[in-house]
């Protein structure tokens, strides 16, 4: 019982009773199996490091793009993400234009639209220089006036009866021989009632003034054009006719 306890331990690990055998080959299994556990922890260490380093790098891009500022740390603004909305539009027709014929006389331009045929050599819409009495009416454009004269029988325009004057004068003989338009009625060459006496001879240079004061322009074939003049040297008559008339002096 006065054994020390020390000498108890020596005794018990000194029995062969505890010995354990070794296993052929036990030793190499041992450093193979140490040798193979180092290698994993060197490629998992490897591994890691890469993995680390990628990181980084991605970090440091990401970071790199959002904080572009020059502002000292702390003081950098974050920029914000902004989602813009297109919203589809749309698109109008392109209105329609009116066509507005422009007549332009010299250093005069009138930009109304005239629905009042024009004053051509031949003649005045469908009254022609030359028709017969029964020629002229049956176009149903003229209203006959109150007129005794055995040289000249007178008309006025239905459409455009304004005063009881002479638009249209007929010779028993021959025909319409002098018409004189409405108002708003031009010549092919833009001359009309208010045109500048100026407009009137650049428009007709070889005009020559008769005794009346008209500008008298020669078409030919025995027909002339008349213009006569206001006080403020504009167009007040236009007249079409025939050397044969014989309704005004």
């Amino acid at each position: 019982m006065g054994m020390d306890i020390d000498d108890e331990l020596r005794r018990l690990f000194a029995d062969d009773r505890l010995d354990l055998p070794v296993r052929p080959g036990a030793t190499d299994a041992v450093v193979t199996g140490a040798g193979r556990r180092r290698r994993r922890r060197q490629a998992v260490t490897a591994a890691s490091g890469v993995l680390t380093a990628v990181a980084l790098l991605i970090g440091g891009i990401t970071l790199g793009g959002l904080n572009t500022s020059s502002a000292p740390p702390g003081q950098q603004v974050l920029p914000t993400l902004t989602t813009t909305t297109v919203q589809a539009t749309k698109v109008a027709a392109p209105p329609t234009s009116t066509v507005v014929i422009s007549q332009m006389t010299g250093s005069s331009m009138s930009g109304s639209v005239s629905t009042v045929p024009e004053l051509r050599p031949a003649g005045f819409s469908k009254i022609r220089l030359g028709m017969s009495v029964a020629e002229a009416e049956a176009t149903g454009e003229l209203v006959a006036l109150e007129v005794k004269s055995r040289d000249c029988k007178a008309y006025n325009f239905k459409a455009y009866t304004a005063e009881n004057s002479m638009a249209v004068g007929i010779s028993p003989t021959d025909g319409v021989v002098a018409i004189f338009p409405p108002p708003g009625a031009r010549t092919p060459e833009g001359i009309g009632h208010g045109s500048p006496e100026a407009d009137v001879r650049n428009a007709y240079p070889a005009g020559t003034t008769d005794a009346h004061g008209y500008w008298i322009v020669d078409l030919g074939d025995g027909k002339a054009y008349s213009f006569g003049f206001g006080r403020d040297k504009a167009v007040t008559e236009i007249g079409l006719y025939s050397d044969k008339q014989m309704c005004f002096g």
